[in-house]
């Protein structure tokens, strides 16, 4: 029966699907060997290894049943006669040479993924691939493409002609004799196509990934990125109450509250779910303007000697010794700047439907009669950031909106940063000149890849994160001394923050000690030299800077004034893409998309929450970081977080 089977949808098709399936996993297998070889260091030869190859091998087998049915659809489509004719012949080539380009391009790319993020393909990836216009200006300006793109067609080349080799004996053969040909009957060619889909749905359903080990770096050489690709394209948002462990609403708004310290225990009763309050002012009203520079890739290991500029900005202001990102995305950074709101699961609020009208920074500074302008150097589109600040009342202005004064230099990221501060410069004087005071947020672009910038600058060679680091400093550096000599700079307050570092890796899933940032508010009038060495969070820096100018006003935010955080009593939320983190001092919590949390002792090791072992101040952690993103989900989801409903309450 099985014979009949394959008699009747010819034995060579299925000769020639197994050896594309072949091609497939070496190649995947040889890319996890030159990642070992090339970070060896993350993913050293080892005994650790063989149970990543094997997991591998099995994630690489899953799939490999969706990478095969493309020329699987192709190559059961055509009728026999028409394969055995030279037309036929060269159709079958063109296909393995196609397949086998991708194949060896998709792994070629997955190398130089890794060596920016340290991880096989995920969302970010997803992300590359929906805004093509600066990224593949950006590979384009980062990589040698033509070298690549060789190589890659010379390895496609060898590989048909070796599978055609190997197929040669069992392809169809034009003959006088009958018997010499394989049918291939449509009937047989359509079941067969139908068992393929049908695998792969049932694939798609119960199928999940073998990882499980410890080691984060070993759980990403397991992974197959094909396949990571994709689901990282279908989960780029989650439910939290669907994915992640949740308690009570009402207990879960009272330890939010907990973690809040701006109301002296004043709290308006919970109404509708929400934490609104009004936050006293403890000292005069200052009303200054107010410019937040928002440093691409700048984290708290950037800074030294690479950065006298931020050096001495950061010894004569009020400067945040450990302060964390949120996350690993600029809109990360964003969102909990303007937000003060722990990270949502998924995608970043910026990026979500509905985003518009918010409670945030801004809504402050337009209350109070200032001009508010969101200036970025690259395409605003990208990330939905231009829709954010405009949704949310801002003046916006990108790469396609700068003046042509201020356009001297631009990469396929964005202009130079010298570009964007003169950017502001410009804005500030038209505001000034207007009587009106201003805020700014402003996102650079220079320190991101390709790491390029103009001539002349400075005495270091472009295309290196180093360079542009310092490049990136030498344009603040050049801003704050152009700034001094403006009649507004007297009144007005810097606040200068990372986005997130510029590599957030380590062995663990959340690696605790690896998302600081840089961090300070610079204003001659109004901060002193202090340095705030608690642990605290980008969701800080808008309820720090307000109480430093004195403002009372309603407030929904989730963050603290970070200068009145007990230096061994502060907290952070940190994030990935689907891993929630919050932690101390001495422990991180993480909330995982299986319902399960884990509480890790930052110089113990891992305990599970809900063990015997697990102390009953772990315990309380856990449910201070369910009750904070928890909070944070549904306020969002459910509107809380409009501007309207805050500013509807008067205490």
């Amino acid at each position: 029966m099985i014979t009949a089977f394959f008699k009747k949808t010819d034995p060579f098709r299925f000769r020639y699907l197994a050896c594309l399936a072949v091609l497939f996993l070496v190649i995947n297998m040889a890319l996890r060997f030159s990642l070992q070889i090339a970070f060896a260091s993350a993913l050293p030869f080892s005994t650790s290894m063989v149970p990543g190859l094997v997991k591998g091998f099995l994630n690489d087998c899953a799939a490999l049943v969706f990478v095969l049915l493309p020329p699987a659809t192709l190559l059961l489509l055509p009728t026999g006669r028409f394969l055995r004719r030279p037309a036929g012949i060269i159709y079958a080539l063109l296909i393995i040479f196609i397949f086998s380009s991708i194949f060896i391009f998709a792994a070629a790319a997955e190398y130089f993924f890794w060596g920016e993020f340290n991880s096989r393909f995920n969302f970010i990836a997803v992300d590359y691939l929906i805004y093509t216009t600066e990224v593949i200006r950006n590979i384009v300006e980062s990589y040698p493409l033509a070298r690549l793109f060789m190589a890659v067609f010379i390895l496609a080349g060898a590989s048909t002609a070796l599978l055609w080799k190997k197929l040669r004996g069992g392809w169809p053969r034009i003959s006088a004799h009958p018997a010499n040909h394989s049918p291939g009957g449509l009937a047989g060619r359509l079941v067969t196509l139908g068992g393929f889909y049908a695998l792969a749905v049932l694939v798609f359903c119960f199928f999940a990934p073998f990882t499980g080990d410890r080691n984060r770096f070993w759980n990403e050489y397991a992974k197959n990125g094909v396949y990571e690709l994709f689901s990282a394209y279908l989960h780029n948002q989650l439910d939290y109450t669907a994915f992640y462990k949740t308690m009570d609403k009402q207990e879960a708004l009272s330890l939010a509250q907990s973690e809040i310290t701006d109301t002296g225990g004043a709290f308006e009763p919970l109404r509708e779910g929400t934490l609104l309050r009004l936050v006293a002012a403890r000292i005069p009203e200052k009303k200054p303007n107010v410019i937040i520079v928002i440093m691409e890739s700048m984290g708290h290991k950037e800074i030294g000697e690479h950065t006298p500029n931020l050096n001495r900005l950061a010894e004569s202001g009020l400067s945040f010794t450990n302060m964390q990102s949120t996350g690993t995305r600029t809109v990360r950074g964003l969102e909990a700047v303007m937000l003060s709101v722990p990270p949502t699961p998924g995608n970043s609020i910026v990026r979500r439907p509905d985003n518009d009208k918010l409670f945030s920074l801004g809504t402050l500074f337009r209350d109070r009669g200032y001009d508010r302008d969101f200036i970025y150097g690259g395409y605003g589109y990208f990330d939905n950031m231009n829709a954010f600040f405009a949704g949310n009342g801002y003046s916006v202005t990108d790469r396609l909106g700068f003046a042509a004064q201020n356009k001297t230099f631009a990469n396929a990221w964005g202009q130079c940063d010298e570009d964007l501060f003169s950017e502001s410069l410009s804005r500030a004087d038209a505001s000034f000149s207007a009587g009106r005071p201003f805020n700014q947020v402003l996102l650079t672009t220079s320190n991101h890849r390709p790491f390029t910038y103009p001539d002349g600058k400075i005495d270091m060679a472009p295309g290196s994160r180093i360079a542009a680091i310092h490049y990136a400093d030498y344009a603040i550096g050049n801003f704050m001394r152009e700034a001094k000599e403006k009649p507004w700079f007297g009144n007005t307050v810097f606040v200068f923050v990372g986005d997130h570092p510029a590599s957030i890796a380590g062995k663990t899933e959340i690696p605790a000690n690896a998302y600081g940032i840089v961090c300070l508010m610079y204003g001659p009038n109004f901060f002193r030299p202090e340095k705030v060495a608690a642990l605290c969070s980008q969701i800080d820096i808008a309820p720090t800077l307000l109480a430093s100018l004195g403002w009372e006003y309603v407030s929904q935010f989730f963050g603290a004034n970070a200068r009145e955080l007990p230096a061994r009593a502060g907290r952070a939320w940190i994030s990935t893409y689907q891993l929630l983190g919050f932690r101390t001092n001495d422990r991180l919590v993480i909330l995982k998309p299986d319902k399960s949390v884990e509480i890790t002792s930052l110089d113990q090791a891992s305990v599970e929450a809900g063990d015997n072992s697990a102390a009953g101040e772990d315990q309380a952690l856990v449910a201070r970081a369910i009750a904070s993103y928890q909070c944070a989900y549904d306020l969002f989801t459910a509107g809380g977080m409009k501007e309207s409903l805050v500013l509807a309450f008067r205490p």
